[in-house]
């Protein structure tokens, strides 16, 4: 399997401008909890507000290569990311239960993998190209590096909110927590 990811941080002031470069790029909002019962996919029309952390991304040409999987006894739906045509975007922020804390996002989509027969099947190279103009256009308008570290991306929001509340990073670079 061959996959690619791009960790950085933001905040949810950020997700109306993220909106909006997500309808420029003509890209489609995906959600585990809006696949119905027959496997049928309610489409976004933007990052949700409340409780959700992570969403996908798609366009019109790649929509009929979305693989859903139900669990075992709870039937619960969800993405396959392996086979899909799906980029995954753990939006991190903040959870309801703990705003001290600023949680790692990430960007990470499938390039090839191994599928029922044990054979490596590849992603055509529309949709990685795809996925990687995605996400470097989104690196390149919305994050930079920050001087008190520098493995990860941050949005000008993020950045803020670490140095107005004197935060550290914790949790081996999953997040970003206020000093008490």
């Amino acid at each position: 399997m061959s996959s690619k990811q791009l960790n950085f941080y933001i905040t949810p002031e950020d997700y109306r401008e993220i909106n909006q470069f997500i309808h420029k790029k003509g890209a489609l909002i995906l959600l585990n909890q809006k696949i119905s019962n027959d496997d049928k996919i309610e489409l976004q029309n933007e990052i949700p507000k409340n409780d959700v952390f992570q969403i996908y991304l798609s366009n019109n040409d790649f929509l009929n290569k979305v693989r859903v999987n139900t669990t075992e006894g709870k039937h619960v739906k969800y993405f396959d990311i392996d086979e899909s045509y799906l980029l995954e975007f753990d939006l991190g922020g903040f959870y309801p239960h703990d705003t001290s804390i600023l949680h790692r996002g990430r960007f990470y989509y499938v390039k090839s993998f191994w599928n029922e027969n044990d054979v490596l099947e590849k992603k055509s190279n529309d949709f990685t190209l795809w996925c990687d103009d995605f996400i470097k256009d989104f690196r390149k308008e919305f994050l930079k590096r920050f001087s008190k570290e520098k493995t990860f991306f941050y949005s000008d929001s993020a950045i803020k909110w670490i140095e107005d509340n004197n935060a550290s990073e914790a949790g081996g670079g999953l997040n970003w927590k206020i000093n008490v």
